[in-house]
Parts: structure tokens; sequence; C-alpha cells
């Protein structure tokens, strides 16, 4: 709690509003549990994560990562005040949180991140993003991404990085877009996050010269089709996560388009639109 206590009150973006949504960063230990809460139904109850005893009787996705980080929510204000009004969320780690508090990134775990934190200046891990079911459409994934323009521009970030996930374990199933990834948006190797050896999954499984481009790019999961827009790169090697039944890829991001499109427009105090 004392870690909290240390960064809750650090100055961040206003809360930016969209009709009855806004975006904001999580200003309470309550506002944290309903990120968490969310992240369960989402993680474990949608996908079938296996929780400890401990997240199963909480019902609360949560971490010891989770006290350092900022967490961006989304909130509809239409919901009744009394009970939860997250609706989408995301896990934010600066480099400068994770070295006061922290011996890794989330994504180490993983990767191999030692050409991104080779990087000068802050970096930023992404994670743990989700959005309740009945918010799964571009008003919701539209200001999620303008928080985080907006958070790049207060922090001065150069370089987002973390894991994104196809759902399910079963690496065949995701053999084309795994194949696509890596043909076409692998990243340069002076940022390439590069699978653990010990859990490095092969990408390339099928031929460049047999892949339909617009169809592999459709059978990705929407987060990384939002993370290539912004002309995000993908690691090199997959990882199989049994707990949470994905397989994972590292992602990576220069953050000059995201603050361009996002947080120029966005980062008033109070914008509407």
């Amino acid at each position: 709690m004392h870690a909290r206590e240390e960064t809750k009150n650090t100055a961040t973006f206003d809360e930016i509003r969209s009709g009855n949504l806004a975006v904001r960063i999580a200003r309470s230990e309550k506002e944290i549990e309903a990120a968490q809460m969310l992240r369960y139904r989402v993680f474990y109850d949608e996908m079938g994560c296996s929780a400890s005893e401990e997240v199963q009787a909480k019902k609360r996705d949560f971490d010891g990562f989770d006290v350092y980080c900022d967490h961006l929510l989304v909130l509809d204000y239409d919901l009744p005040a009394s009970g939860s009004q997250v609706v989408a969320t995301y896990r934010l780690l600066r480099r400068s949180q994770m070295q006061k508090h922290l011996k890794a990134f989330y994504s180490e775990d993983e990767f191999n991140i030692a050409a991104i934190k080779n990087e000068k200046g802050e970096i930023l891990e992404l994670g743990r993003s989700c959005v309740d079911a009945n918010y799964r459409n571009r008003s919701a994934m539209q200001l999620l991404w303008r928080g985080i323009g907006a958070y790049v521009t207060q922090y001065d970030i150069k370089l987002m990085f973390g894991c994104a996930s196809f759902f399910g374990t079963d690496v065949k199933e995701h053999a084309v877009p795994l194949s696509y990834l890596y043909h076409y948006h692998l990243a340069p190797q002076g940022i390439r996050a590069v699978a653990l050896p010990e859990r490095y999954v092969e990408m390339n499984l099928v031929p460049k010269e047999e892949i339909n481009v617009k169809r592999a790019f459709a059978a990705l999961p929407s987060l990384i089709k939002g993370y290539l827009r912004l002309n995000g790169y993908i690691g090199l090697g997959a990882v199989i996560d049994s707990h949470f039944n994905t397989v994972d890829v590292g992602i990576v991001v220069q953050t000059d388009l995201v603050a361009d499109k996002y947080a120029q427009r966005y980062s008033t105090p109070g914008a509407k639109s």
C-alpha cells in the first residue's frame, strides 16, 4: 500500500470525456479494485484462465505488479455510481517506477527485452488490457488509446512495449496470423523482443507466398491490429502462457505516431468529442 500512496498523487492528464464515457488514471484503491474485477471477469470467467485460491476467492485479477503501476480506466458515467463504472482498463508501468520498486518488467518472464531497455529515455510497459463484453466497440478502444496518447505525452515516453495475446494455446490454430506477423511486421533488431529460449515457439509456420495478407490481418486479435495501425512491431518467437490460456507475442511501438494521432488532439483538460 505504501507504494500506491507514493504514486497516486502524481500529476497526470485530466479526464477525457466522450459522451457518457471517460478515460483517466485510477484515483483510488477502490477504482483499482474495480479494474481488477473487470480483469477477472474477462480473463477468468470468459477466457478460462486458471485462478489461484486467493484470486478466485476475491474475484479479482491481481499480482505484485499492480501496486507499482498506473491503471488506465474507461468509465461509463451512465452506470450507477453505487456500482463499478469501469468498463475497460490498461495497466501501465514506466521504467522509472520499475527501477524504484521491482527487479524486472512483467514481460521479462516471457521475452528478452534487453534491446528495448537499451532505449534512452522513458519507456512504458503496457499490460492487462481488457474491455467489458458490452463495450467492445470502437468508442471504448478509441478512448483507451486517447488516454495512452495523453499519458505518453505527460511522461515523454519514447517507446511502448508488452505482450499481446491470441486466445487458446494451440499454436496450429494461429499458424497463419503468427506467420503473417513474422513475415510482415518483425521488429528491427535494435528494438526487438525475443522469446526466452526455454519458452520459444516458432512463428514462421507458413511460407510468406502462401499467406493471404488481408485474411491474415483480419484474423488478428483487435488489440494487435491496433498496435500495427500505429506502426507497431512484433518480437521474434511466441510464448505459450498456460495460466492465461493464450499464445503471446511481443509488441513494441515507437510513440511518435501515438502522440501525433491522439495526444496532441485530445490532451486538452476536459476535452470532449
